[in-house]
This record gives C-alpha cells, structure tokens and sequence, in this order.
C-alpha cells in the first residue's frame, strides 16, 4: 500500500520566483504619482453551479490611473490543450494566469447568481509596484502556465503567495500562529456535502495526507477563507490590509444553491446510518429472497471494486498525492470484483472475500482508537458505512471441539 512520493516538476513556481522580486525597491518620482492613483482589489466570488465552481475562486483586479481596470486570474484551463484529459487522469492539471478585463468577468459571476465582493489592498508603495510588475510578467507566455494541486497551488494560493510577498512576510508569519482546528478534508467537506455521494467518493479516495491540523495560512486554499484572512490581517504598525471591502451581491438568502456552513459540522453519523438501514434490508431480504439480495450486494460490490481500481490505479500512477497511503485499499479494491460477479450469477462461496474484508475493517477501526497518531486517517464514514454492507454477504466460521463447522451468519 506504500505509494513513493514523485517529485514534480512546476514548470512555473511562482513563491520561487516572488523571492527574487525586490518589493522594497524605492520608487521614482514618476512611478510614485503613478502608484498613487493606481488600485489592487482582491476579487472573492462565491461557489456556482459546475463541480469546479463548488469551492468559489478568487483573482486580483489592477484599476489603473486611466480607469481600465485589469483582472489577473490564475484558475484557467484548456480542455484543448494536448493530453488534457490523460494529463487529468494522471493528477496533473496545468493551469493558466491570464489578464482580462474586469468589468465583464464581474458582471458574468453576478449574472450566474454567484456571491462577489471586492477589497482593497492596502500595500507599501513599493511592494504595492512591485507587485503589479510581477502581475504583468506573470502573464507572459513563459511565466503563465503552472501545475494546478487542489490544495497548494490554486487561484487563491497564488494570490495568498502574491500578498504575502507584497506584506515582506508578515501576512504568512500571522497567519501561520494562528490554529484552524481542522483539516484539509474537514475544511473542504461543506462545500461537498449537498452531492452526498460524490463528497464520500472524493472522500473515499484521498488518504490521510490531507487529516494534519492546518494553520491559517494552509487553510487559504479556499478563497472565501483568503477573503476573510485579508479582513483580519494588520500590519504590526496596526495598518488594515483591507482598506475598503464592498459586496457586489450576496445571494445568500435567495436559495439559489447550496450554502457553505461556517461552522463545523459532523456528517458521520448520516453515512453510518444509511450504511446500517443498506445493510439491515440486505439480512431481511436475503431470509425469503436470496437471489435478489445476491442481485442488490453483487451491484454493490461491483461499483465498489471499479472504485477500489481507480483507487489503486490513483495511489500507484498518478500524480494525485492526496491519494497515497490510502487505507480504504485494504477493504475496497479490485478483488471485490470476484465476490461481485459471484452475487450477479449466484454462484457459490462468494464470500470468503468479504469476510476477510470484515477482519480487517474491524481492525482499522479500533486501531483508530488504541493508536490514534498511527492510523490518522479520517475515514471512519467510510468504515462503518460499509461495514454492515460487508457483513450481510461475509461467511464466518466457528470451531466447535476442534472441528471447522460452517455458520453463516448473514444469509
């Protein structure tokens, strides 16, 4: 199950490429006057409609002396671009920063019912130069393309990045004192969790890399949580950051989707119930009609053995570190496929796998309990909603003065 972490190649670093940007440089006469009339706005728009859109975006918008004003966006891809779709499947998504206008980019989100507001930045002159020189260079054909992560390299990363550059570090040394009492899983399920069977697939799928503790500046992968950072965040000499903040349109009384909780909220005992009604029905059932509950787990099984697949084909191929060191591989994977195909056509002892798979969840299960730090993973929704799954088609033995007696437990 041990997956080796790859080194990737980011064709365009830009933390790297901030470090060796001078954002102290004293300015000319002529680039003052010019930066003093110039505007940095942080742009935060709500989640939409399209699975992507779900976690909102963010980009910075520059209003030039002229009035032009000028969106820099690094949450764009080409479903063209060549190999786009294997490059998908092999967890490496490169994305584009471009430049646009920003009038009408405001005015399409406002048009898709989507939250958006606008706060301006309030940076030294010369990190406040600097800053729109790094924005313009971003954006040249050799600087514009990155390898997009989820979680550490997005349109709000990158922006986070840009502001923390522009702030000489202090935005990152207040932000990384500060705890979140979550997770990565944890902090991205409430934006997942009105789809509740793709948020436990996605759940399913990503291992214990992203259950650490976050602190504020991890935890700005999601632009509304960047947005309000930026709110909160003083300079030591108890300057705002934020010197003017406007919401544009806010939809949330409207229910036009889903809205996002701001607190945390625990789901497992959902998943877990729903687990346990499955496997209740499937003991009933299989009393007075074996046959169909055999047709209903094989059905089962069958969608879970081509999950287990994609899971190992994901932990041992691509490049979607968020998936290695996955233990749901030791119960959900493609030898589930044997006992599946056994249910569909009602053959015999198609169990035997199941029953093993039972051992080791429970197993896993309390091991969360005696060795907590060991076994990290938040996947107990996943454990205990299968489990009874497992069960009403796992065989058990029992051995009775000495000999194998066969008990079926589940019928």
């Amino acid at each position: 199950m041990s997956i080796h972490p790859r080194d990737i190649e980011q064709p365009f670093d830009s933390v790297e490429e901030l470090s060796a940007v001078d954002f102290t440089k004293k300015l000319a006469l002529n680039q003052e006057a010019w930066i003093d009339k110039t505007k940095i706005e942080l742009l935060t728009i709500g989640p939409g409609d399209p699975l992507y859109a779900w976690f909102g975006h963010s980009a910075l918008i520059v209003t030039q002396p002229s009035g032009s004003k000028v969106m820099y966006d690094w949450g764009i891809f080409d479903p063209n671009q060549p190999h786009f779709y294997l490059n998908f499947a092999m967890g490496r998504m490169y994305y584009y920063v471009v430049a646009s206008e920003a009038t009408w980019r405001i005015q399409e989100a406002i048009d898709e019912k989507r939250d958006v507001s606008l706060v301006e930045l309030n940076f030294p002159k010369e990190g406040k130069f600097a800053l729109i020189s790094f924005l313009q260079k971003n954006i040249q054909t050799e600087y514009s393309t990155y390898l997009y992560h989820f979680y550490k390299d997005n349109c709000a990363t990158r922006i986070r990045d840009v502001i923390n550059a522009a702030t000489g570090g202090e935005f990152e040394t207040w932000a990384e004192s500060e705890d979140t009492h979550t997770t990565l899983r944890s902090s991205a399920m409430p934006h997942m969790i009105h789809s509740p069977f793709i948020f436990w697939a996605l759940d399913f799928l990503q291992g214990k890399t992203i259950d650490q503790d976050l602190n504020r500046y991890e935890d700005m992968y999601l632009p509304e949580k960047l947005h309000q950072a930026v709110l909160d965040f003083t300079y030591a000499d108890g300057t705002k950051l934020a010197s003017n903040a406007q919401i544009l349109q806010d939809t949330s009384n409207e229910n036009i989707r889903f809205s996002v909780t701001k607190n945390p909220v625990n789901y497992d005992w959902a998943f877990i119930s729903v687990g346990f009604a499955i496997g209740i029905f499937l003991m009933i059932v299989g009393k007075s009609h074996p046959k169909i509950r055999n047709f209903i787990l094989g059905l089962i099984l069958l969608t879970l053995g081509l999950l287990g697949s994609l899971l190992l084909f994901m932990m041992s191929v691509s490049d979607m570190d968020m998936t290695y060191f996955n233990l749901n591989i030791l119960f959900v994977n493609p030898l589930l496929l044997i006992p599946a195909f056994s249910f569909l056509f009602q053959r015999k002892n198609a169990s035997k796998i199941l029953t093993y798979a039972v051992y080791v969840m429970l197993f896993l299960f309390l091991a969360r309990f005696i060795l907590p730090s060991v076994f990290l993973q938040d996947n107990l929704r996943v454990l205990l909603s299968l489990l009874p799954i497992y069960v009403s088609g796992a065989t058990f033995k029992k051995r009775k003065n000495h000999n194998a007696i066969e008990d079926t437990a589940v019928l």
